[in-house]
């Protein structure tokens, strides 16, 4: 049975819901970021209006290539968040912080940089919270979980690799530059994979069908 259409006012009303539910319940990652956004107005008309971007090119697609729009934004986010995670992850400092980020930003003020990154960080990473939960609760689409976390570390995996090549930051440097196409073709193999990758039920769903009650099924005795 196929999954209706999702209008582009929908979307962005169950994303607004999303941000507001991981502020209050989230991980403590997800109630970080969300609160950071919620709590500056100008980052939240900022999010707003790229968000609202993405949304409507899911919109404008019919059927089953809706869940593709979305999976294909949620690339793109990934990409987005990925600068200023390798910067946390690394604890990158000084100077070579300064090359890092000019591999990306060229000439462009230090601090106007490190600013830009962490705001795409972090409205970036709300936006990807918001596609994972529509791809799997509204689109009931299980790619959106295991498969796009794979795709998450795979990437991550490739962009600082090539980021630690680019600025020879490691002793290996000569060898993980040989790498480097190995972990891009996997990267862009995943990626098709996903876009065709037919509708599954997302897990939580398949639990609640394995869990439901049959003939052959009785009510345990609650322990003491």
């Amino acid at each position: 049975m196929g999954v209706a259409a999702i209008d582009h006012a929908r979307l962005m009303r169950v994303s607004g819901d999303r941000v507001e539910a991981a502020a209050r319940d989230g991980t403590r990652r997800q109630q970080h970021l969300a609160r950071r956004l919620i709590e500056d107005a100008g980052a939240w008309r900022i999010w707003e209006r790229e968000h609202d971007g993405l949304m409507r090119k899911v919109a404008s697609a019919r059927g089953a290539l809706q869940a593709c729009a979305l999976k294909s934004a949620s690339f793109l986010l990934i990409e987005r968040e990925a600068l200023f995670g390798y910067l946390t992850e690394r604890q990158l400092r000084g100077d070579t912080r300064r090359r890092a980020l000019a591999l990306f930003h060229g000439a462009r003020a230090y601090t106007d940089a490190m600013v830009a990154e962490h705001g795409n960080y972090v409205r970036a990473s709300c936006s990807h919270l918001c596609a994972c939960h529509i791809g799997t609760v509204e689109m009931r689409d299980g790619g959106f979980q295991e498969p796009m976390s794979r795709y998450e570390v795979l990437f991550r995996e490739y962009f600082c690799a090539f980021c630690d090549v680019s600025l020879g930051a490691r002793a290996d440097a000569p060898s993980l530059r040989a790498l480097l196409p190995y972990l891009k073709h996997q990267v862009a193999e995943l990626r098709a994979a996903i876009l065709a990758m037919p509708r599954t039920l997302p897990d939580l769903e398949r639990e609640a069908l394995l869990r439901r009650p049959t003939g052959d099924t009785i009510r345990m005795p609650r322990p003491c």
